[in-house]
């Protein structure tokens, strides 16, 4: 099971990149079908959270809605970011669309062609996929604990429900870090917009230098 400092480790790996790079490349990586650039939100993180947020704590017609809005998206447009939406919604418990076979399958066949992901929705894909997993197999110990009445299966009952208390603590702890994430990005999406109006601004006074000169 990934432990939370394995995660912080992703998000500090991601940090990095982000660091090193300019906004615009982490932004600008995506290609579609005519190898166009596509120009995303510094919010990008937040529109996948918001959905599992819905799913996970909204009331039933909240996750009924949040659910079926994926699921059409995915049916009518199946962008990447579409296909990613629609992953994490099959992954996220607690609703009428969970399907963690269906999911591990799509989040899988994303990560298989990673040039068509940015670098937080790979960070996102590899890090719920790794959750799911882990989920799928504590689930599995638990409905095979549940078939058995010896004193083993009881012990390893209580160990998987002690195992599910410690993912439910790393979803959380992986929100809270993703949204750091998410805020480092719109800081560097500031900087960066601060420095090319700068760059505009020197680049219109250096043109009305040379006009002048090419008057005297």
């Amino acid at each position: 099971m990934k432990t939370f400092a394995q995660l912080v480790l992703l998000l500090a790996a991601a940090a990095s990149v982000a660091g090193c790079e300019t906004v615009s490349n982490v932004f600008d990586r995506r290609q579609n079908a005519t190898n166009q650039e596509l120009s995303v939100e510094p919010t990008l993180i937040s529109v996948y959270l918001d959905d599992v947020d819905t799913l996970l704590n909204g009331d039933a017609g909240a996750k009924a809605s949040a659910w079926r809005d994926v699921q059409l998206d995915f049916q009518q447009t199946p962008t990447t970011r579409n296909v990613l939406r629609y992953a994490l919604a099959m992954a996220t418990p607690g609703h009428s669309g969970t399907d963690l076979a269906a999911a591990d399958a799509l989040l899988t066949d994303l990560l298989l062609t990673p040039e068509l992901l940015l670098a937080e929705e790979k960070l996102l894909a590899n890090v719920h996929l790794g959750l799911m997993r882990d989920r799928i197999t504590v689930e599995s110990t638990a409905r095979q604990a549940r078939s058995s009445q010896t004193r083993n299966a009881a012990r390893e009952l209580s160990q998987t429900r002690s195992q599910l208390t410690i993912v439910r603590q790393d979803n959380e702890r992986l929100r809270t870090a993703l949204t750091e994430a998410e805020d480092k990005l719109r800081a560097l999406a500031t900087i960066e917009r601060s420095i090319r109006e700068r760059n505009d601004e020197s680049n219109g006074n250096r043109t009305s230098t040379d006009a002048i000169n090419g008057d005297e």
